[in-house]
């Protein structure tokens, strides 16, 4: 009988139909227990619901169910729906047991190109970390990059593909990101059409996984927001949290922005970190740090992204925006910055960039020292930044002692 069975993967199990009985079973949100193998069962004959969610052990005996779905349909004997259903958790356990197909790997294997959803912060099906302090803006950010992505469109330095979006939310509620999508919309009429997928959720973000990949085939869902990390696994900054996560989200198998807090600062930290295991950042394919300039009251802020870590290409330059707000939160307006006129955010420039910014401002010829104190980088550091990048970023006059640095076009 098994034979004659069509089997296809749901991403949260599997769907089995019998075209011969015009039968068709789904097993959903499977899970590995002591005692065997888990699935709900779902009977479906033709449009009509014969049974339902019906939690079955596929290595136990199905005599329930049977029964169950033979009260409900008289179509067949109970010994016939038995054996439908003895042959269907076969199946499904064989498939189950399969886990992912084994692929070859070699030069000549064609596999698409690497490409961002959401340049630059995301690659196509890969996890980002954007991380920074409470009260920065991530998740406004967090959704004006949903809005490109469901309208495909770019804006100050960001790039979409045209995709859906779902925002899964263990923050806040809906009617204020509803508010803060007119708000981005009021400036930037060309996302006013963008429409993103909101769900919020209070259990770990492993335990809705089922939920979510179903939510994901029925939506056609290309691109996930999560706000956020530390919430998604309740509070549970540990590495079994951190592999716990990030086997979901690979479930998932998409583009997912995902946000995430600071631990607490110490004097000796150059850069902040993602709160919780470091395993959080190892498993995450890319991590970008944001940082916030504004004055006490001022309706203008300027945002500084950091790439702080990359498995799939180099890293990618900082990246600034300028955020207006006005003071009832009615517009907010996003537009392209160059971090070298900032003033502290400056600083988390690469050491190269600092010191071109420097050079420029009057064009003048100025020692190592001269340089290191001004940009306030140690000397050694500004002495090989120079000598790797002279006559390429700036120019060297003199030698020795007396080498001075200006910029090319002295």
């Amino acid at each position: 009988m098994s034979q004659n069975a069509e089997l296809a993967d749901l991403g949260n199990g599997f769907s089995v139909y019998w075209p011969g009985q015009n039968i068709r079973f789904l097993a959903e949100y499977i899970t590995r227990q002591q005692s065997g193998i888990f699935a709900e069962f779902t009977v479906l004959d033709g449009e009509k619901t014969l049974c339902e969610g019906h939690r079955v052990n596929l290595n136990g005996d199905k005599a329930r169910v049977a029964k169950k779905v033979h009260e409900y349909d008289g179509r067949f004997k109970l010994a016939d729906w038995t054996v439908l259903i003895e042959s269907t958790a076969v199946l499904v356990l064989r498939r189950y047991r399969e886990g992912e197909p084994l692929r070859l790997l070699n030069a000549g294997t064609p596999v698409e190109d690497l490409s961002y959803q959401l340049s630059p912060l995301v690659f196509h099906r890969k996890t980002t970390i954007l991380y920074g302090d409470g009260g920065l803006g991530k998740s406004s950010l967090a959704l004006l990059c949903g809005m490109l992505v469901s309208s495909g469109e770019s804006l100050a330095g960001l790039s979409a593909v045209p995709g859906r979006v779902l925002f899964v939310d263990y923050e806040d509620s809906w009617d204020v990101h509803v508010r803060r999508m007119r708000a981005i919309a009021a400036c930037h009429p060309q996302l006013k059409a963008a429409d993103v997928r909101y769900q919020a959720h209070h259990e770990p973000l492993w335990n809705i996984v089922p939920m979510l990949l179903r939510r994901v085939q029925t939506e056609q869902i290309t691109f996930l927001i999560l706000d956020s990390l530390a919430a998604a696994t309740c509070g549970d900054s540990s590495a079994e949290a951190a592999t716990k996560a990030f086997r979901a989200l690979r479930m998932l198998n998409l583009g997912a922005l995902v946000l995430a807090h600071i631990p607490k600062a110490t004097e000796q930290q150059q850069e902040s970190g993602i709160y919780g295991s470091v395993f959080f950042k190892n498993f995450a394919r890319s991590t970008w740090e944001l940082r916030r300039e504004q004055e006490v009251g001022a309706d203008v802020s300027i945002l500084g992204l950091f790439n702080r870590k990359s498995n799939l290409s180099r890293l990618h330059s900082p990246l600034g925006l300028t955020v207006r707000q006005n003071g009832t939160n009615s517009s907010i307006q996003y537009e392209p910055c160059d971090l070298g006129e900032t003033i502290e955010l400056a600083k988390g420039l690469p050491v190269a960039s600092r010191i071109v910014n420097f050079l420029e401002k009057d064009g003048s010829l100025y020692s190592a020292k001269d340089i290191a104190e001004a940009i306030e980088i140690p000397i050694g550091t500004v002495k090989t930044t120079l000598s790797r990048h002279n006559k390429m970023k700036w120019h060297s006059i003199g030698e020795g002692r007396e080498t001075k640095w200006c910029v090319l076009n002295r």
